[in-house]
């Protein structure tokens, strides 16, 4: 109230703050309005982390007032004021030198400092991860064109310039504000504001519950940086290993994980993570750190997952293919998790069960398998199974073009009662060559068609 505005309660700060002492006393101060010219971003963090003093704010402005607290009974306020307002000075002062010197040169302009910077040893400098980004950027964009169209134009200037504002004053000065600083430039420049809100956000998701970029041509720029740093790393050997992940290379594959999720982006990530891995400039057997690339993705997947509520055994039962596209993967998932409460849905994944290991005990191959002939069939229930099965089919198949792959699932789960009849009185391995090639084929074909939706030999029974 006595500085006229409301606290920015930064919960980290106020933690701190009360571990840093016994008998806290809060001292209002004010500081020049020249400091006010200050990005918000840039004067709050010189307060909250250099001085931890709280910001004042007013309609989402900050006024020049803060609150100290400092330790001890409230005697000799104004000395301790006119100290906390002295150091508040010299250290806006600093922030306003840096943020003025900055503005003296476009962003562009910046960008031959990034070849004097080294991104990792083995992985050249920071001009020449900028070069990458901007392929893979350029390639994404190709991917999602048909779905998800993007203003390339825009993008092609995020990806250009997402790492110039590392080589600032303000940056070098503070880190935290790598990407935010970016943006306020861009837009100091007169660069377009999605160009800006793209630089702006080009670190996001920073966090499990940290947003994505907002716009389209920020998250495929965001993606590109998250895609080539992870390659980078693992084509140098430096997986993380047990707890240990001093690279935050988790925090990246999470982040790509949600920005695909959460835009909906038609992305192959493993066709990504392999078009990474082949810019890279340390040589490694792409094949293999491509595959344990791709199961590092996979296990975030899982993780991301099991947090949602889902079991381990549903999401394993989603993996192949997985990774094509995380949206259709989602869906699958959310399907299996929903049937999953119809009291037919276990007792049919036994089945299925035992009809993979038929077909896998006789190195039967799902892919190549022709189609059974209705009229070489001779049971009576080998004949309905197969006239159901034809009958499913169709409808199955409608379902999940339409990305329905809950009702899809639903509709498969009436093949049960034919299943049951089926394995209860035909032999499949008959000892005539032809019969039992038409009733593995005609297995196959149903195993085909649970595995689009997914594969139910993953499936565990809850039952007791």
């Amino acid at each position: 109230r006595e500085a006229g505005g409301a606290l920015e309660l930064d919960p980290a700060l106020v933690t701190e703050t009360v571990f840093m002492t016994e008998q806290p006393t809060p001292v209002v101060g004010r500081f020049s309005a020249e400091f006010l010219e200050l990005p918000g971003a840039l004067l709050s963090l010189v307060l909250k982390k250099q001085l931890k003093f709280f910001p004042v704010s007013q309609s989402a402005r900050l006024k020049a007032a803060f609150v100290g607290v400092r330790d001890g009974l409230p005697e000799g306020q104004a000395l301790v004021r006119e100290g906390y307002q002295r150091v508040l000075a010299a250290r806006g002062n600093d922030a306003v030198f840096f943020f003025r010197r900055d503005l003296s040169s476009r962003l562009e302009d910046k960008l031959p400092l990034l070849a004097r910077v080294t991104y990792q040893k083995g992985l050249g400098t920071m001009a020449q991860k900028g070069s990458r980004v901007i392929e893979l950027t350029t390639a994404l964009c190709g991917l999602v064109r048909q779905d998800r169209p993007a203003d390339e134009k825009a993008a092609f200037e995020i990806a250009r310039l997402c790492y110039a504002d590392l080589v600032t004053e303000v940056v070098k000065e503070f880190p935290e504000l790598q990407g935010v600083m970016g943006g306020v430039y861009a837009r100091r420049n007169g660069l377009e504001e999605r160009v800006a809100l793209g630089l702006e956000q080009f670190y996001l998701p920073v966090g499990p519950k940290s947003p994505v970029p907002v716009t389209i041509e920020g998250a495929l720029v965001s993606l590109a940086g998250k895609l080539d740093g992870l390659a980078g790393h693992f084509a140098l050997g430096q997986a993380p290993t047990g707890s240990a992940d001093p690279l935050g290379l988790r925090r990246q594959a999470l982040g790509v994980i949600r920005i695909v999720l959460e835009h909906q982006l038609p992305i192959d990530l493993g066709a990504a993570l392999t078009r990474a891995l082949a810019l890279q400039p340390v040589p490694c057997e792409q094949a293999a750190v491509s595959r344990e690339l791709q199961e590092f993705v996979w296990a975030r997947v899982q993780a991301l997952f099991e947090e949602k509520g889902f079991c381990a055994d549903e999401i394993r039962s989603v993996r192949q293919g997985g990774l094509v596209n995380l949206k259709r993967m989602f869906l699958r998932l959310a399907a299996i998790h929903a049937v999953r409460q119809n009291p037919d849905f276990e007792p049919l994944a036994e089945i299925f069960k035992r009809a993979a290991n038929i077909l896998r005990q006789a190195r039967y191959s799902l892919d190549s398998a022709p189609a059974p002939e209705r009229g070489l069939l001779r049971e009576d229930a080998e004949v309905a199974l197969f006239d159901a099965l034809v009958s499913l089919e169709a409808q199955v198949h409608d379902r999940l073009v339409a990305e329905s792959y809950e009702t899809g699932l639903r509709t498969l789960v009436g093949i049960k009662p034919h299943l049951d009849r089926f394995f209860e009185t035909v032999m499949v391995m008959a000892d005539h060559e032809e019969l039992r090639q038409q009733r593995l084929r005609l297995l196959a074909r149903i195993v085909r068609l649970f595995n689009s939706v997914a594969d139910l030999a993953e499936i565990q029974s809850r039952r007791a």
